[in-house]
């Protein structure tokens, strides 16, 4: 297949209500139609389908035939599920553009928490959750984000880069120089014992 074309129904001149089928609700919820043109010749070029409905596709010479038809074929298809006692898929919802605010639902005692946190840092609730979220999903800003530069520097100061810390592997190498200068005397230790008959 080639050329990919989303459409985003109902279209009005489309769906009309004039259908008596017991679905006809249906046809006016905005179910996600492709339409694509296939790579042959000739009649039936373009496809249409409803990705929300399993099967439910129609062809016509042009992308209007096609989707035109896809009307009749959602009927069917809706038709033969209710008969059939089946569930009707409801349209997938859109996804929203990101426009920079979010909304959670979060325990009482993780905002606490949260907040005390960013009280430590000198920062407000709103910049300590943005900072830990970035820091978390590793979060690279953009060229056009003038703030992203000083939000990855802090999210690395609280949630840590991919190297480890300078002093953690300064640490590390003592307590392995320290675990082996305590080898080494015991072993001292039980070579006297066995010395001594101990």
């Amino acid at each position: 297949m080639s050329k990919g074309l989303l459409v985003l129904g109902p279209v009005p001149s489309i769906w009309p209500l004039e259908s008596s089928f017991a679905g006809s609700r249906y046809l006016d919820l905005p179910y996600r139609i492709i339409l694509t043109q296939e790579r042959r010749k000739g009649s039936n070029a373009w496809l249409s389908v409803v990705e929300e409905l399993p099967g439910c596709e129609a062809h016509g010479d042009t992308p209007e035939e096609a989707t035109q038809a896809l009307r009749d074929e959602i009927a069917a298809w809706i038709d033969k599920a209710l008969e059939r006692g089946e569930q009707i898929p409801r349209p997938r919802f859109q996804p929203t553009a990101a426009d920079g605010r979010l909304s959670l639902r979060i325990p009482q005692s993780l905002h606490e928490a949260l907040a005390h946190a960013a009280v430590r840092e000198g920062l407000s609730l709103d910049q300590f959750v943005t900072i830990a979220l970035a820091g978390v999903i590793r979060w690279r800003p953009g060229e056009n984000e003038p703030s992203g530069r000083w939000i990855q520097s802090r999210a690395e100061d609280i949630v840590g880069d991919d190297e480890p810390r300078h002093g953690v592997r300064r640490a590390i190498m003592l307590n392995v120089w320290l675990l082996v200068l305590v080898a080494v005397a015991a072993v001292g230790v039980l070579v006297a014992a066995v010395v001594h008959g101990l």
